[in-house]
């Protein structure tokens, strides 16, 4: 079998014998001494910038200790959304996280076996664990458990402590540049009324009028909010992007999508999952608690000068985070009635979350 160096490919139907062998010899998985004889593939995804491809792997040689199967993610074959993809740079992001931030943090995730992009042009392969056999999606739908939460909330404590508003990370620009960050913002104010039209069927009076009243003022929240200190933020940390355990010996928790990471307020990923994968009932009685454990585990990993009033400040600034990006972000991406579904209950629970924090005075 002729084996060449892998590059970046475009299709399930390129996801050959010869391109794995390749892949993951890049990547230092497999000897030279073995090779991929067949491939089985399989889409298990097709998320709304993206899909996902599951791949069964046979091998020849020495394979003792090589992945049966594998996930591949390669970006949307539709070119509305690559476009979007391209234009926020969440392709881009999703591999440089892989290659540059995984391997100096804590938190769990899928092992990199092999991964490029061309930011250009939106053009990704990236070649991770499969960790389906062993641990079952989230579901936000369903909601989460406090103890689910307690979780989610330690593995941020080891994505941001190793970190913890680290200077050289201001010069990498997929990470730091604020632009991108202002550029989504600024597309809040022009969606608002596209927003009421396609949801205001779905929502209580009080929150619409939220949304009229801090939409248009959306564009001045990263100048309030990217302030020391900065951390590596997921970006989207909901339900339906962990994976937990369900076999010995797997991990309790691993962090799936990392397309929207970039530098933010300690809280923010905090606050997307507060205020959307928890019951606002289950939230307001659980959240200090779960607050005052994320906070400990970062004292205990012996970062400085963050008090819990400061931790409490970072989570009112960053609850607007959700809020005010789902109602443009709903206006951008396709529709399914999940996907309907997944923003009515965003808006919902992080408009409760501002109400409840009083952050709406943060914009006023």
């Amino acid at each position: 079998m002729a084996v060449t160096t892998a590059v970046i490919v475009d299709t399930i139907e390129e996801l050959t014998p010869a391109w794995f062998t390749g892949a993951l010899r890049d990547g230092g998985t497999l000897s030279s001494d073995a090779a991929v004889t067949a491939v089985r593939s399989e889409l298990i995804g097709a998320g709304q910038v993206g899909m996902v491809v599951r791949c069964e792997l046979d091998y020849d040689g020495d394979a003792s200790d090589v992945p049966r199967s594998v996930v591949v993610k390669l970006p949307s074959a539709e070119p509305g959304n690559r476009q979007i993809g391209i234009a926020m740079g969440l392709y881009e992001n999703e591999v440089r996280f892989y290659r540059e931030i995984a391997p100096q943090a804590g938190i769990t995730v899928p092992r990199l076996h092999w991964g490029d992009v061309e930011p250009p042009t939106g053009r990704i392969t990236l070649v991770i664990d499969d960790l389906t056999t062993c641990a079952e999606v989230g579901d936000m739908i369903a909601m989460a458990t406090p103890e689910q939460t307690a979780l989610a909330f330690a593995e941020l404590v080891r994505l941001q402590a190793p970190l913890w508003n680290d200077s050289q990370l201001r010069s990498l620009p997929w990470l730091a540049d604020p632009s991108r960050a202002q550029m989504l913002f600024d597309s809040v104010a022009p969606s608002v009324e596209a927003f009421k039209g396609a949801y205001g069927d779905r929502l209580e009076p009080e929150h619409l009028a939220l949304v009229e009243r801090l939409g248009p003022k959306a564009s001045t929240w990263p100048a309030r909010a990217l302030v020391d200190p900065l951390v590596v933020v997921h970006g989207d940390f909901r339900l339906d992007n962990m994976l937990f355990g369900t076999t010995p010996g797997a991990a309790p928790i691993s962090i799936l999508d990392w397309q929207a990471c970039r530098l933010g307020p300690p809280l923010l990923d905090h606050s997307i999952f507060l205020g959307s994968c928890m019951r606002a009932a289950d939230r307001r009685a659980h959240e200090r608690d779960l607050l005052r454990g994320y906070h400990q585990g970062l004292l205990d990993a012996g970062v400085p000068d963050f008090t819990f009033e400061d931790c409490l400040e970072s989570y009112r600034i960053s609850s607007l985070y959700p809020f005010l990006l789902t109602v443009s972000m709903s206006m951008f991406l396709a529709h399914t009635d999940r996907d309907r579904e997944i923003w009515t209950q965003l808006l919902r629970g992080s408009a409760e979350l501002v109400q409840d924090l009083g952050a709406a005075e943060v914009l006023d």
